[in-house]
């Protein structure tokens, strides 16, 4: 879907994210973005599932190894769905600053294409 941004990654970023920062269990259903609004954060889904929504309706389903939201965090963009994390997922939940501390650290090359956007 040309709307949402997504990106797989490789045990290699998931290492290199565990330098910055530790996963988060979710333990029940949350809705973690809502349509329209600008993220707080970005995702990297590392285990479970999350099911992208519009309109309340289920567009699309992702799998463990995917990042999602860092592009409309980093443009302060509105995102144009609504994420829910199903129960017994596990996260990276990326702000702003650690996402820049994370592209600051290495290769930019190595980087998810999302991670890949200039910043201050």
């Amino acid at each position: 879907m040309k709307d949402i941004f997504l990106n797989k990654v490789t045990k290699h970023h998931i290492q290199t994210l565990s330098l910055f920062t530790k996963p988060k269990l979710f333990q029940t259903e949350f809705s973690i973005i809502h349509e329209g609004h600008i993220p707080q954060a970005g995702y990297l889904l590392i285990k479970g599932e999350i099911h992208f929504l519009k309109k309340k309706n289920i567009i699309q389903r992702i799998q463990a190894g995917t990042l999602f939201g860092v592009a409309e965090l980093m443009s302060n963009s509105p995102l144009k769905f609504s994420v829910r994390i199903l129960p017994r997922s596990t996260v990276f939940i990326l702000d702003k600053s650690t996402i820049q501390e994370v592209i600051k650290d290495i290769d930019k090359k190595k980087l998810p294409l999302s991670m890949q956007i200039k910043v201050s």
